[in-house]
Order: structure tokens, then C-alpha cells, then sequence
């Protein structure tokens, strides 16, 4: 398996120069404990009690501190952006990473984010399958002339290609068992997320393995992000983020988050999302994932409001240092990414 870690919104009154500075620190940490891999989530206009950090600058700023890592969108908001733009900057991130991203898209669901930036809701699913058609296009460095719905372009060659070749591998976002069974017609992989519990994925692998049968393609693994919080004890580590885990779980449900319900209290927000305890409870819950859905890649959030950066460090270091070496030795070579 490969383990990452994802850097998403924090609490608005936080200082910004402070935030970066504990996204880079936590990102070295990561890179000298044993993780493979950074991601970077995406959204707009999250005030006034959140803020985050753009993906693709950020992403670009950790490439030259954590060489060799994977650089991964989970996700970028694709529909509401124009996919030269996409494609120009994704194929630069690409080059200055060596040839590490994982390009991670999703729809969207925000209607702030859609009125803002003009678009109609209703035409995110053919606005993302079209710009990833171009994007694609975009890529081989051929002339490319596309005329569409949304996008038209008449013998344009974008450059730099991506070093990745033939491209970077696109991941997909999906939070229903309709949707999910919808990735494979336009992307590489499907990204099953934090907020899925494991009775949402005991319905929704077996129609994604379905749908990649469908499209002619064979199930590599499961690309998969989760919640993590490592202590001496369970109950020491629930102890330290149950007010944050709150939290944060009900702004996914004020903001009209798709799939399963939020705003519920910690201890059933917990089931079969959070990992959680000590290293070697952890280490079970890992391998439980690999062994039932067949994670190969999975990443992690780690920091959570109100809890102090240097909790969140110890569970980055101890997950490294701890959990990595032996999940390493119990399981194969990832065949990921």
C-alpha cells in the first residue's frame, strides 16, 4: 500500500502566513516518516468559518520540499474552471514534480460556488466529462480542434506536455452508488472518500468493479481517503478530536454535501469512518480496508479545529514510523498509481 496525507480547510481566524507554515512543516514530516504521497482539497468562497488553501499553488510551493512524493487533487472543482487553463497548469505541476500528480476532479455541489462563478449547476456533469475530453486532447501535444457544448477550440497545441505519458492518471470523486458507477466512462480511478461509511462502500465497490468491466478496464485497487487520529489508546485519540470532528462534519452538512447525513453527534459520525487508537489498532483497521475493498492507496486527514498543530504532527510521525513498516510488510507491491 501507499499512504498519503490531505491539507483542507482550517478555521478562518487562523492566520494565513501561520497555516502555511504548518502545511510545510507537516508535509517534511511526512516525507521523512515513510508517506508517498500530498493531496490537496479544493473549494471557494468557504467564509466565514473556514478558508483553504488553493490546490495548485500550493501543491507547486511543496514540489521542491518533498521531491519524489506524489502531488495529488482530491479535488479540483473542475466544472468551474476552463480546461486549457486546467491542462497547461496540471502538465507544468507535472514537470516540476518529476512526473507525480494525481490529477483528482469532482463536480461540485456548492451553489455559492456555481453563482459565483456564473455556471449553472445543472451542467457540472457535462461541463467536467467535456473538460476532461479536452484536457486528454490537450496533452498528446497534437493540434487539437474541439468544438462541444461547453468548449471550442480550432487547432491550438498546448504545451508543455505532461511528463507523465500518456498522461497523469485522473481520479474521480463520486458520493453515490449512481455516480460512482459513472466513473469509469470518463476517469482512471475513483477516489472513495472520508465521508463514506463502510456500509456506503459494501454497496458501491461491487457496482465500480461493475462498471470497469463495462468499460472494458480491470480493478487495480481502491484509491481511498479517510480520517485518522493515532494516540497511546482509543479512547485517548477519540478524546482529542471530538469537538473538531463535530465540527467539521456539520459545515459538510450546511454546505449541502451529497451522500449520507452529518450532522450527528461524534460517536455515530465515527463508525466505520474514523481510523483511530493506538498504532497497533491502527494497523488493524488499515489492513482491514485493503483486505475487505482492496485499498491499495490510501491518504488521510489528520488535522481538525482546535486541536493543536503538534497533536497533529505526532500522528503524521507515528503513523510513519509505526503503522507504515508494518502494513508494508504485510501487504504485496501496490500496484498504484
Amino acid at each position: 500500500m501507499r499512504f498519503g496525507i490531505e491539507f483542507g480547510s482550517y478555521p478562518a481566524d487562523l492566520d494565513p502566513a501561520e497555516v502555511c507554515e504548518q502545511v510545510s512543516l507537516r508535509a517534511q514530516v511526512a516525507y521523512k516518516n515513510n508517506f508517498e504521497a500530498l493531496f490537496v482539497a479544493q473549494h471557494y468562497l468557504t467564509g466565514p468559518d473556514a478558508a483553504i488553501l488553493q490546490s495548485i499553488p500550493l501543491l507547486a510551493y511543496l514540489a521542491g520540499q518533498v521531491p519524489g512524493m506524489y502531488l495529488g487533487t482530491s479535488i479540483f472543482l473542475l466544472p468551474l474552471h476552463h480546461p486549457v487553463m486546467v491542462a497547461e497548469y496540471i502538465a507544468t505541476l507535472d514537470n516540476l514534480s518529476g512526473g507525480k500528480v494525481l490529477f483528482g476532479v469532482g463536480q461540485g455541489y456548492r451553489d455559492n460556488e456555481f453563482n459565483s462563478f456564473g455556471i449553472d449547476k445543472r451542467e457540472r456533469r457535462g461541463r467536467l466529462v467535456e473538460g476532461l475530453e479536452v484536457i486528454r486532447k490537450l496533452w498528446t501535444g497534437d493540434p487539437v480542434t474541439f468544438h462541444g457544448q461547453f468548449f471550442n477550440l480550432d487547432k491550438v497545441i498546448s504545451a508543455p506536455k505532461p511528463r507523465q505519458r500518456p498522461a497523469p492518471p485522473i481520479l474521480m470523486g463520486a458520493d453515490t452508488v449512481k455516480t460512482v458507477a459513472k466513473v469509469p466512462e470518463v476517469a482512471d480511478h475513483w477516489i472513495a472518500s472520508r465521508r463514506h461509511t463502510k456500509t456506503f462502500l459494501r454497496e458501491a465497490v461491487p457496482a465500480y468493479k461493475e462498471a470497469l468491466a463495462r468499460q472494458g478496464k480491470s480493478f487495480k485497487g481502491l484509491f481511498i481517503f479517510r480520517d485518522l487520529c493515532i494516540a497511546d489508546s482509543r479512547r485517548e485519540a477519540e478524546a482529542l478530536i471530538r469537538d473538531g470532528y463535530e465540527r467539521r462534519y456539520r459545515r459538510y452538512q450546511q454546505w449541502g454535501q451529497p451522500g449520507e447525513r452529518y450532522d450527528l453527534a461524534f460517536d455515530e459520525l465515527k463508525q466505520d469512518r474514523l481510523i483511530v487508537g493506538s498504532a497497533t489498532e491502527v494497523v488493524e483497521q488499515v489492513m482491514s480496508y485493503h483486505e475487505e475493498f482492496g485499498a491499495e492507496v490510501m491518504w488521510f486527514m489528520v488535522d481538525w479545529p482546535g486541536v493543536e498543530p503538534r497533536l497533529t504532527l505526532e500522528t503524521i510521525e507515528r503513523f510513519g514510523a509505526e503503522v507504515i513498516p508494518q502494513i508494508k510488510r504485510l501487504t504485496p507491491s501496490c500496484p498504484l498509481p
